[in-house]
């Protein structure tokens, strides 16, 4: 369903992607994971093209995105369409309600009208338990609840695949587990997902495919049991170490 091949991406002499490829089946959820400046995020937002690689490629069912020249204006769109981008930091517009602002990528991204489109988000703010605050400003609701807001807005555009960066980095631990639940329902429905994350005991239960990356390449992939419980690199097993020491 999904193809990356051969993605490059640099900042100034800084090379942060070097040559990722990565093949992403329809209904899979994808865990990647690695230590902090390894590329996993920009890995993501060059995904949806709010970075731009050098070079490489992404296929998303059967089109596919040259990126060794810029992306007009109608590409990004579609590319955006197939790519719904679920933030750390919730970026939801502050100025408008939780209603509006999972009506807006209804309204301008699938062209819906406004009275469908409230019926919609209705449904979608139903289905992450958020109905009752529709009409409430982003700031006056917890991390935990923006974090949901965030996801009933990927959801959407009805995207092939949702993009997960590290969804949980911001919130304090006991709200974590209200939006891993959330993930956890859209992973029972078959929904494409890949998922920075620094949770691993939620990757591990999660994943159909773990994806180590490390120094901007693809060091390690496989089944959740693969990469947790019987990793063949060093440089895996010395990282998940630290990981498991960090959370004790």
């Amino acid at each position: 369903m999904i193809q990356i091949k051969d993605l490059h991406k640099s900042f100034g002499k800084l090379d942060v992607l070097k040559g990722i490829s990565l093949e992403i089946r329809e209904g899979e959820i994808v865990s990647v994971i690695g230590p902090s400046g390894s590329g996993k995020s920009t890995l993501l937002r060059c995904m949806n093209y709010l970075e731009k690689p050098q070079s490489g490629s992404i296929a998303i069912d059967g089109t596919t995105y040259d990126f060794s020249r810029e992306l007009d204006a109608k590409a990004v769109w579609e590319l955006r369409r197939n790519s719904s981008m679920v933030f750390q930091n919730y970026n939801l517009f502050q100025h408008r309600t939780v209603l509006e602002n999972i009506m807006d990528p209804l309204v301008h991204v699938k062209r819906m009208e406004k009275d469908d489109a409230g019926n919609r988000a209705m449904e979608l703010l139903s289905q992450v338990g958020l109905e009752e605050k529709a009409y409430v400003y982003p700031r006056k609701l917890s991390g935990g609840q923006q974090q949901r807001v965030g996801i009933a807005r990927a959801m959407a555009v009805d995207p092939k695949v949702i993009l997960f960066d590290e969804p949980t980095s911001s919130l304090d631990p006991e709200l974590v587990k209200e939006v891993l639940r959330v993930i956890k329902r859209l992973a029972e429905q078959k929904q494409t997902m890949v998922i920075v994350t620094h949770e691993m005991q939620f990757a591990k239960a999660i994943s159909d495919k773990v994806v180590f990356i490390d120094e901007g390449r693809v060091q390690e992939e496989g089944s959740a049991e693969d990469i947790f419980e019987n990793s063949r690199s060093e440089r895996l097993k010395s990282f998940l170490e630290v990981i498991n020491l960090d959370n004790l």
